[in-house]
């Protein structure tokens, strides 16, 4: 697990929730070894792999979020997932609404992946960093009485 006091590249925090792959990865690089001014996520970025929000987010506020998370006090997983770029509010807004009106009673996550937003992956690498006594919950809520 990434602890605050084990900071990891850019590249290989990315890869290890599946939002990039080696490959886009090693060709980054490639790109940056020829222009050393430019930053990884901006050329990942730029190549239409990740958004600037999404390489912006784990560069520079990732140990942060790490941790207040080791310290007991994460925030939602929306809200990271909504800070880091990886759904935006409609796509937050709209998984809240099922859950509140009990058409789906899923957790976050789980609906985000059903509806393709994100994979399955990327989900359990952040619970497992931010919420790791979420992490192997089931999907599912408990309806409300």
């Amino acid at each position: 697990m990434v602890t605050a006091n084990s900071k990891q590249p850019l590249g290989t925090i990315l890869q290890e929730a599946k939002l990039i792959t080696p490959y886009q990865v090693e060709t980054a690089l490639n790109e940056q070894k020829k222009h050393p001014q430019r930053r990884l996520g901006e050329i990942l970025a730029e190549k239409g792999w990740i958004k600037q929000q999404t390489a912006d987010f784990f560069a520079e506020e990732w140990e942060k979020v790490l941790t207040q998370a080791q310290q007991g006090t994460p925030q939602s997983l929306g809200y990271y997932l909504r800070e880091a770029g990886l759904i935006d509010d409609y796509q937050l807004d709209d998984i809240l609404a099922e859950q509140g009106q009990g058409r789906m009673w899923m957790r976050i996550g789980a609906l985000a992946v059903l509806k393709g937003w994100l994979n399955q992956t990327t989900v359990d690498f952040l619970l497992t960093h931010l919420h790791p006594d979420k992490a192997g919950d089931s999907p599912f809520i408990r309806a409300k009485q």
